[in-house]
């Protein structure tokens, strides 16, 4: 019972303080810096009244994160790769909000200054997992005992998931709460998933980022006083990618982040389709979270709604771990 409390509860019970209690503190200082949120004027007509609500707000999770992680750090394996992957992506989206919210540079940094910062961040961190951690590359397959082990493309592999999860993860921050509820959940499975391979530093990391999620929940669920920006989306695809390899179940990602995946194959069908019939669209607006708003769905339901699929997929992801 004392182990559990350790690696579960109390990381969670103490990221969740921290980040309430340094919740407005941040806003004010978002708002001193004037990073307030532009809102497109092609986008949702509701969405208008968020112009110019504070952004970067990912720094109120990753914080308490990254002072569980520092206590953890030294006594568990899989934590420092974890930091590395969080907080590399997490510092390539602060780069990118503060050139956009801040000096008002709508562009932000080029696509190929992301793709490589995130490339780099990557490659530390499949060098640590594999020279300093002892945790394989190799994937367990969900439902079997198999494993897939890619050899020499393991990092080509490694970097397409994490761009893969990191642009699944950026369009999902796009409803106040809603990228913050389902990665909650994802995170409770990937502690659950801890629990099960007694892997402490997991189970740690994931609760870390469990209570910080909900510490920062306090201040983003509808109508948000902060949005997470790019600073938090890509700091939660780093997350779920590198907690995922350290436990070896980065196949799982499919399933428990259905969501991130449901939204980025609804902006690539939505782009696709527009080119190729010049100018239709399959859905009212993507991603696809819009495309509810558009029906007529509010953005609380909306929530509720993604929240509870997330929650039934990772109910389906535990069962197909062996």
């Amino acid at each position: 019972m004392n182990d559990y409390l350790m690696r579960t509860l109390l990381p969670t019970l103490f990221s969740f303080a921290i980040a309430a209690l340094i919740g407005p503190k941040v806003i004010e200082m978002l708002k001193r810096l004037h990073a307030g949120q532009p809102e497109r004027e092609a986008g949702l007509e509701s969405h208008k009244k968020k112009s110019g609500t504070p952004t970067m707000g990912g720094i109120i999770f990753l914080i308490p994160f990254v002072i569980i992680g520092i206590f953890y750090g030294a006594g568990h394996r899989e934590v420092i790769p974890v930091l590395i992957l969080t907080v590399g992506f997490g510092l390539i989206g602060f780069i990118d909000d503060y050139i956009k919210v801040v000096k008002k540079n709508n562009q932000g940094l080029k696509a190929w200054q992301k793709i490589l910062g995130q490339f780099v961040i990557t490659v530390i961190f499949a060098v640590y997992v594999e020279n300093f951690s002892g945790i394989s590359l190799a994937m367990k397959v969900p439902f079997t005992d198999f494993t897939l082990d890619f050899g020499f493309l393991n990092i080509p592999v490694m970097f397409f998931i994490a761009l893969g999860t990191a642009n699944g993860t950026n369009f999902t921050d796009g409803v106040d709460g809603l990228c913050a509820s389902v990665t909650a959940v994802v995170a409770a499975f990937f502690a659950a998933a801890g629990m099960f391979y007694h892997a402490s530093g997991a189970e740690v990391m994931s609760a870390a980022m469990l209570g910080a999620l909900l510490g920062y929940l306090l201040y983003n669920v509808y109508p948000g006083k902060v949005m997470m920006g790019d600073t938090g989306s890509l700091a939660i695809g780093g997350f779920v990618t590198g907690i995922a390899y350290v436990m070896q179940i980065p196949i799982f990602i499919v399933i428990v982040g259905f969501i991130y995946a449901l939204e980025v194959v609804s902006v690539i069908m939505q782009v696709s389709y527009f080119k190729i019939t010049h100018g239709k669209r399959i859905f009212r607006m993507a991603p696809i979270h819009h495309h509810f708003e558009k029906g007529g769905w509010s953005e609380t339901r909306v929530v509720n709604v993604f929240t509870t699929v997330t929650i039934l997929f990772c109910l389906v992801a535990y069962a197909g771990l062996r």
